[in-house]
């Protein structure tokens, strides 16, 4: 055999073992990703020892931004660190349920500013009380929700605030906000996070 057909043969053979190679690696990645995701335990997180969320496992688990904010989580749209994002905070906090449930929709403005009335429901033990606001909404950069730090107007966002009441009048905060379209592809997983407290 000359030169040339051994050379002709040899790529070839490699032609037709690459894809065979290729389908072999992508199957038994897509195998790995089944296995991780078969054994990966929902997150929950316990509220007063009383009751616990079961948090979607599109909410990422994430470094709380300030000192007062329990638990925090991130939900994107899309793969990068230029995705769309939200933040999902929860914390234990005190004051009326009417006073932070307005001082969150005083935080949008605009003349696009939406706000759902309040939905209260009995979730077993627990009075959970959810609203949904949406416009330019005031973030505070820095600190917590009452230090005197950077404003940044963000256009076009939503809030879904959750307040958890429980018998004892210990009150927990659950809020997540982001880009509108964000938050309303996310309003049911959230709406169903909240109703988790008493399962």
């Amino acid at each position: 055999m000359s030169v040339l057909n051994r050379c002709v043969l040899n790529r070839c053979v490699v032609s037709l073992a690459l894809p065979a190679f290729l389908f072999v690696a992508v199957a038994c990645q897509t195998n790995v990703q089944a296995q991780d995701a078969a054994t990966a335990k929902p997150v929950t997180v316990d509220v007063f020892g009383a009751g616990s969320l079961k948090v979607p496992e599109s909410f990422k688990k994430t470094t709380p931004r300030s000192r007062i904010i329990e638990h925090e989580f991130a939900v994107k749209d899309g793969e990068g660190d230029d995705a769309p994002s939200a933040r999902i905070t929860m914390m234990a906090a005190g004051g009326d349920v009417k006073a932070n449930l307005d001082r969150w929709k005083n935080q949008f403005s605009g003349s696009n500013k939406k706000v759902a009335e309040t939905e209260v429901k009995k979730e077993g033990d627990w009075e959970t009380h959810v609203i949904e606001v949406s416009g330019t909404f005031t973030e505070t950069m820095g600190g917590g929700p009452f230090s005197s730090g950077r404003k940044v107007q963000r256009e076009n966002y939503k809030m879904m605030g959750a307040i958890l009441v429980h018998p004892d009048s210990r009150k927990f905060f659950v809020k997540m906000y982001g880009p509108i379209a964000l938050i309303e592809s996310n309003r049911d997983l959230f709406k169903e996070m909240i109703a988790s407290i008493d399962e």
